[in-house]
């Protein structure tokens, strides 16, 4: 469906020509804009403007986020802050977690706050993925509608001396409405140039508490069908050429495929809530947080069977034959029987499930997820001048997981074909007292304590998703039909085991923090910050980290700002205790193996280098200025070095075969987290706006933006035993070269009476996939178009028409994962979903 790019082109042409004038009326959008330039994030005395700020700091008004394509608010950010990055979502339970990156750093290394207060981590740990996603434990802001934001500020610099663990590369504060009163209903609908539907229905409403409160709440319900991008595998197309009838029959969205790529099948519902009340005493009581359920599936590797004509050995591991009396150990039909030259028994006979799965299958993996917070407290001001904020927060994110159309090989014709495979679940609490004291009016004093609890919990699957079966051991057991013995069948549940006894517990961590900053206003001109944070570990004891950050403001027009900071990243209990076996391919072999994730603790590991977890330092400067060019013309430059130290990462798949420990192991390679590198992020950051006021009204809004972003690996710890690196050069090259070194962004948003016009394109530089190491696989660059008109026919409705990646652009082709029916890279920036168009109705009462 190529249609809508002629459309495209007609936009664009009409948006370029119309006229440029400048005019001296302010747009009245613009004005709103200009409203919402004050921020909460990074300071603890009185909210300061964007420029004034000392660190880079973005500030997206409701009206910024709701021009967005598609209302995810991954995408939404991608599209805003350069140097955020969202890949492709991936396999395993990896492909309901969007992957994001801010400055080139992982998800678990950007602090995310709702209301400026920190939100919960998610369940989930990152098995696979891109560079900056491999082994990360973030919180996941997808469970957030996008609708309940009244404005969101990314903090781009280091603040985890006032913030605590993970404000490594930055802060993402998600601001909740706060009307109280009207409310808004929009229904979207989209459809894939390929044909596939997207649904969205979201809205908010507004009351009033008494005389001086308010209740908002929000509510987000969303449907993706399945995208479906990738071509027949080849050994699929053999068994097709062959005559093999039902090849790909077993798929459940009638694609034909023995494997499908593409973005997973997903719906959900996502509220949100914030609420106040204030009382005579200068006290306000307030409450805010979220429910959400989503789920989402996706298909695992074909297991494909032997072609006809070829022996049954060149299958998949789980095709094999199996004896039919696993205990008859000298095939003699006699159970456990020695040999009996006497015995007039015979031969029980064979089973392989290649008989019945004559197509091979693909397992069907479900997730089923659920996250809740609430956040209580009290905040006011004691009558001396001293400000108090006191609070209690839960958080709990769950991710149930469910295994269809698989086998548990060691069960042999005993399988179950559905598995249950276990759940996990993160529950977070914390109790805060911030304090802060203006001094006097050009000295402020922040201060303040903090206790959090973590949990991480893996409950085990049923029996079959891990346990070994009868037939676990019949390697040791001749085949009469071969003369050779037995393959060994895989253990648990083919594709993901399930989560087994040792790793069914709950793993706990507590930490308190006592922490103060300090904020200056040397003269109207001059600015000094300084924040101090110590904070003590049930686990790994104490750290004491802190910032120093600094604005001059040369005239009205030009300001100098810097920081340099320390900070730290603390593992997580999931990091360090998490157990499970999944199915994945090896490149070397072309052929899928059972790898294990070992807790890094595990005394097993010591040969191959394995020890508990150490946190991350890190240590972060950046130095840049803004200035207004012209009274309508903005530029802003940051520049930023962040290196961290001890910096947690998840090994390359490592042989155990022959390994002390590992003698009675139901996989071949193992892989576990490890302070294996200190790394050294640096780059810069560019945003230029530009307003332009035409005759007649109208106006357009431009914006650009540009980032530069590189990470070098430094002191990579050695396994002592074999002398190399614990962190293997794919994993190396993946980390340094997976995203681009370069960005852009552009924006342009012409407003002329009941119209709003836009253009939008992302621009990607090259990067590379670590699948065809040690070259890499090349992904080109290439930049996406996106367009949208709407219509405001009068103040209660709005009409929308957009298209996402307008011009259907895709990226370059490769042959590198052909072998699993994907053209394209699995790493890609920008995706390989293709365009996508849309329509949006909005009602605001």
């Amino acid at each position: 469906m190529k249609t809508l790019s002629g459309l495209s082109a007609v936009f664009v042409l009409a948006v370029c020509n119309l006229p440029a004038t400048v005019h001296a009326q302010q747009n009245v959008a613009n004005d709103d804009e200009a409203i919402e330039e004050v921020t909460v994030t990074g300071t603890r005395s009185r909210p300061r403007s964007v420029a004034d700020s000392p660190v880079a700091i973005d500030s997206f008004s409701e009206t910024q986020l709701d021009m967005q394509p598609v209302g995810d608010m991954t995408e939404n950010l991608k599209n805003l802050v350069p140097s955020f990055t969202a890949t492709a979502l991936t396999g395993d339970a990896s492909a309901f977690v969007r992957p994001v990156s801010l400055r080139g750093l992982p998800p678990d290394e950007t602090l995310l706050l709702v209301n400026s207060k920190r939100r919960h981590r998610g369940a989930h740990l990152a098995l696979f993925g891109a560079a900056m996603n491999f082994g990360a434990h973030p919180a996941d802001m997808g469970m957030l509608p996008s609708i309940s934001f009244k404005r969101v500020e990314v903090l781009r610099d280091g603040a985890a001396s006032q913030y605590g663990s993970d404000a490594i590369a930055g802060v993402i504060n998600f601001i909740l409405r706060d009307d109280d009163e009207g409310g808004k209903l929009e229904a979207q609908y989209g459809q894939y140039y390929e044909g596939e539907s997207a649904y969205k229905i979201a809205g908010w409403k507004g009351f009033r508490l008494g005389d001086s409160g308010f209740l908002n709440v929000s509510a987000e319900w969303s449907d993706n069908e399945q995208l479906v991008r990738g071509i027949q595998p080849p050994r699929a197309q053999d068994l097709i050429d062959a005559g093999v009838s039902g090849v790909g029959a077993d798929s459940p969205y009638n694609d034909g495929l023995a494997q499908t790529w593409g973005r997973p099948e997903n719906d959900g519902v996502r509220t949100a809530w914030n609420m106040a009340v204030s009382f005579e005493n200068d006290a306000e009581l307030y409450s805010f947080g979220n429910y959400a359920s989503t789920y989402g599936n996706y298909r695992f590797f074909f297991r494909p069977p032997a072609l006809p004509g070829q022996g049954v050995e060149t299958g998949h591991s789980s095709l094999q034959p199996l004896p039919l009396d696993p205990t008859d150990d000298d095939n003699d039909g006699v159970p456990g029987s020695d040999d009996d030259p006497n015995s007039a028994a015979e031969f029980a006979g064979n089973f392989c499930w290649c008989d019945s799965l004559t197509a091979g299958y693909t397992p069907f993996f479900e997730g089923r997820q659920t996250d809740f917070a609430s956040i209580v407290g009290v905040r006011g001001d004691f009558g001396n001048g001293i400000l108090y904020d006191l609070s209690g927060s839960y958080g709990m994110n769950k991710h149930e997981y469910k295994l269809s159309n698989s086998l548990s090989p060691s069960y042999g014709p005993e399988s179950q074909r559905d598995f249950r495979t276990g759940d996990i679940k993160e529950a977070d609490r914390s109790v805060n007292a911030d304090f802060a004291y203006p001094i006097r009016s050009d000295l402020n004093l922040g201060f303040g304590a903090e206790w959090r609890e973590e949990n991480w919990t893996a409950f085990a699957g049923e029996p079959q998703s891990w346990i070994p079966g009868p037939w676990a051991e019949v390697g040791n057991l001749t085949n009469p039909d071969t003369g050779e013995p037995y393959a060994s069948p895989p253990v648990g549940s083919n594709g993901r085991s399930g989560f087994d006894g040792e790793a069914a517990d709950t793993y706990s961590r507590s930490n308190v923090a006592l922490y103060g900053d300090l904020e200056w206003d040397v003269s109207d001109a001059f600015l000094l910050q300084f924040a101090l944070r110590w904070e003590d570990f049930s686990d790994f004891g104490t750290t004491t980290n802190g910032k120093i950050a600094a604005r001059y403001s040369v005239n009205d027009r030009f300001t100098l700002r810097g920081a340099v900071s320390t900070g730290f990243r603390a593992p997580t209990p999931g990091q360090s205790n998490q157990r499970v076996i999944s199915t994945t391919f090896d490149v070397a072999s072309g052929r899928q193996t059972q790898s294990g994730t070992i807790p890094p603790g595990d005394p097993a590991l010591i040969p191959l280098g394995g020890k508990p977890l150490d946190p991350e330092e890190a240590t972060n400067v950046s130095v840049g200025f803004s200035a207004d060019i012209t009274d309508n013309f903005s530029l802003t430059f940051d520049w930023y070095q962040i290196d961290v130290d001890d910096r947690i990462i998840k090994t390359d798949r490592i042989s155990v075969v022959g390994v002390p420990g590992f003698e009675d192991a139901d996989f071949t390679a193992a892989a576990f987290y490890t302070n294996g590198a200190d790394t050294e992020t640096k780059g810069f950051d560019i945003v230029a706006t530009w307003d332009l006021d035409h005759a007649g009204g109208a106006s357009t809004a431009i914006s650009l933006a540009f980032n530069n972003n590189t990470t070098d690996l430094r002191n990579l710890d050695v396994v002592e035993a074999t002398g190399d690196p614990i962190i293997g050069d794919q994993t190396l090259f993946n980390i340094e070269e997976n995203l681009p070194e370069n960005r852009a962004s552009l924006s342009v948003v012409h407003y002329r009476d009941a119209w709003q016009f836009t253009f939008r394109s992302n621009w990607y530089d090259d990067a590379f996939d670590e699948r065809d190491f040690p070259d890499g696989d090349l992904v080109k660059a290439a930049a996406t178009v996106d367009l949208e008109a709407r219509y405001r026919f009068n103040d209660n409705f709005t009409l929308v028409g957009g298209a996402n990646n307008a011009f259907d652009e895709y990226p370059n082709k490769t042959d590198t994962r052909l072998s699993n029916g994907l053209e394209y890279s699995r790493r890609t920036p920008f995706g390989y979903d293709g365009g996508m168009a849309y329509l949006k109705g909005v009602f605001e009462f």
